[in-house]
């Protein structure tokens, strides 16, 4: 392959992979996280970063390094992990949140705006009859669709981008947040973009081997290249929109809805005309990304119960499902969706750095020990969050080291990484002794 061809075929991946990232619902979560932080946006900026940048890449160069796919990735931890784990983010991120709120998004944000009074109900049920019609057929019209889109919402979100900067709606005050760097690195769970990383990975790892690139170091240097370009695009888009809402810390209330809020931005900076063209790109690209997304589940739970559950049937359920929880409305599904990020980002994190550093990982105990110990304090803080109140273990978990910011389960999984490579080398070290 040559350096024209690499570089061709780096930004042409490197674009699928922001589309892929930059889901619709996703822009809601910047200005919120700027406008909660206010003059504190620096460190708010660094925490965005981290969750909702650069670990998603980092978790397509993760499933990269480790041999092409999540389920090579997360063997080492169980054989049956790769189903469990994944059959858990596609159900409960899934169905029960990313899905719903696409269409929560696409009513708030693209229909609420232009028409105030129409109610969300009727909305929501012919959102999901569109998603039904084009999931079922499985039509190259919403691919098309979402080709056309990618770009147009992008210069969209660049024009609000550069007009916020050169033209702020105000300066950024005192909010009085004290922890902005986790309270944002936290709040970008609900991006799931990690999870997206490490289940989607692998595709794009089959679509630059088929472009021709079959060695292992050449599949690895397109997806680093891939990544440095999509790190970069959602970096100028995400950082730009958390800019924007930090300077309106001073003019808007820091109780106004996620959805509320972007909307309003837009309208201040670009007039009606910034509304429309949002309106129209968040209807579309929301309406791609749940076709995606169902699509994905749909198959996976077809071939997992070997057509017990047929693909029609998982979709026309999982649209039921998302008509009931998309009416509750963005925020509380936002809500009842964070003790399931809560649960389920740690454990994904861990296995990004384990597949970045697989090379130097001891033995499969450092795997199961760290992801065991990781999972115990991450379902702690879910339960806790949902109001299962546990005294005696919540106080052992709250004298953690980096507790108070959010950061309870780091420690337990370095010890269970310990615990976990010596038990299973003294394991393996008795049986080798014993067969010989």
């Amino acid at each position: 392959m040559n350096s024209k061809n690499d570089f061709k075929d780096i930004l042409i991946v490197g674009f699928a992979l922001f589309a892929v990232f930059f889901g619709a619902g996703n822009i809601i979560f910047p200005p919120s996280i700027g406008l909660v932080s206010g003059e504190n946006w620096g460190p708010a900026l660094i925490g965005l970063t981290l969750t909702g940048v650069l670990l998603p890449v980092l978790g397509i160069i993760a499933v990269s390094k480790a041999g092409g796919s999540f389920a090579e990735l997360s063997k080492p931890v169980s054989p049956w992990f790769y189903i469990v784990f994944n059959l858990a983010v596609m159900l409960l991120v899934g169905v029960f949140a990313n899905i719903p709120r696409t269409s929560a998004v696409a009513y708030e944000l693209g229909v609420k705006p232009l028409f105030p009074n129409i109610p969300s109900f009727p909305v929501i049920f012919l959102y999901f009859l569109a998603a039904y019609y084009f999931t079922i057929d499985k039509s190259s019209v919403i691919d098309k669709v979402g080709k056309f889109l990618t770009p147009v919402m992008l210069i969209v979100l660049l024009l609000i981008v550069v007009k916020g900067i050169i033209s702020p709606l105000g300066t950024p005050v005192d909010t009085g947040i004290k922890n902005a760097f986790s309270n944002a690195f936290i709040s970008a769970y609900q991006t799931g973009d990690v999870l997206t990383g490490l289940l989607c990975g692998g595709i794009f790892i089959e679509s630059v081997i088929a472009k021709g690139y079959k060695k292992k170091e050449e599949t690895n240097r397109i997806i680093r290249g891939a990544s440095i370009i999509a790190f970069i695009g959602l970096f100028i888009v995400y950082g730009g929109l958390l800019f924007i809402g930090a300077g309106a810390s001073g003019v808007l209330p820091q109780t106004m809805d996620k959805s509320v809020l972007l909307s309003t931005v837009v309208k201040k900076l670009l007039g009606n005309f910034g509304t429309v063209m949002l309106s129209v790109s968040v209807i579309l690209a929301t309406l791609t990304t749940c076709v995606g997304l169902t699509t994905s589940f749909a198959d996976f739970m077809s071939e997992l119960t070997n057509g017990k559950i047929s693909y029609k049937a998982c979709v026309t359920m999982t649209y039921i499902i998302g008509i009931i929880i998309g009416s509750f409305g963005v925020e509380k599904i936002i809500g009842f969706a964070a003790p399931i990020f809560i649960a389920i980002y740690p454990v994904a994190i861990v296995l990004v750095f384990f597949g970045l550093f697989n090379k130097y990982v001891p033995n499969k105990g450092s795997y199961k020990g760290a992801v065991i110990f990781t999972l115990f304090i991450s379902m702690a803080d879910a339960l806790k969050m949902c109001g299962l109140n546990m005294p005696g273990l919540n106080a052992m978990i709250a004298k953690l080291p980096l507790a108070s910011q959010g950061f309870a389960w780091i420690v337990p999984a370095l010890v269970g990484f310990v615990i976990g490579t010596i038990i299973y080398g003294s394991s393996n070290k008795e049986k080798s002794e014993t067969a010989a």
